[in-house]
């Protein structure tokens, strides 16, 4: 049996590559992606898509307080602006705290990778996230993610998350992020037997 060839820039095998669907983004935020040790290798995957066209978008996988240490350390003594970005019930909506008079847009962005059950988890499992500024979404746009679903009607995948909050934040025209989402599931949809 024969291995695939992988492409060396996107890692995906080269019958669906990305690497047309690229492009760089440049954003005034830091993000960080906690990501889930089991989505690591998922193909369907939407976090290693943000890395694609945000280089500098650091992915740290783990799911415990302890896996997450450095970060932590990071964030304290650089006391560094940092928010969440994780529905709760004390979490505030992106949109109404934007315009709050104290409101300053973070340095550091974080987003949590992973299926809503094991999001949910990993929230628990790190209470340090909960010092932190954490925002939800008022209005939700209508998620796009075709080739994995959800039950809930609210769950965006993570790069679709991503984008929202970018486009909230910072004004910031995400059509790279959605350009190679896109891509991902059209060449993903080519495998999908039509009934």
């Amino acid at each position: 049996m024969t291995k695939r060839t992988i492409c060396s820039r996107c890692h995906y095998p080269m019958t669906i590559c990305l690497c047309h669907a690229i492009s760089p983004l440049t954003i005034p935020v830091k993000l960080v992606v906690l990501q889930h040790p089991l989505e690591t290798k998922h193909a369907k995957n939407t976090a290693r898509l943000i890395k694609l066209c945000v280089p500098d978008c650091e992915l740290m996988v783990g799911e415990s307080a302890e896996d997450f240490n450095v970060l932590q350390e990071t964030i304290k003594q650089q006391n560094i602006n940092a928010g969440v970005l994780y529905p709760h019930q004390h979490s505030m909506a992106l949109e109404s705290a934007k315009q709050r008079a104290d409101f300053t847009p973070p340095d550091t962005l974080i987003l949590i990778d992973a299926t809503w059950r094991k999001a949910h988890k990993m929230w628990q499992l790190n209470p340090w996230l909960h010092s932190l500024p954490s925002w939800h979404f008022e209005q939700l746009p209508k998620a796009d993610y075709r080739v994995r679903k959800s039950q809930l009607a609210h769950s965006l995948s993570t790069i679709e998350a991503t984008s929202h909050a970018l486009q909230h934040l910072f004004n910031v025209d995400t059509q790279p992020l959605i350009t190679v989402f896109n891509a991902m599931q059209k060449n993903i949809e080519q495998f999908i037997p039509k009934c």
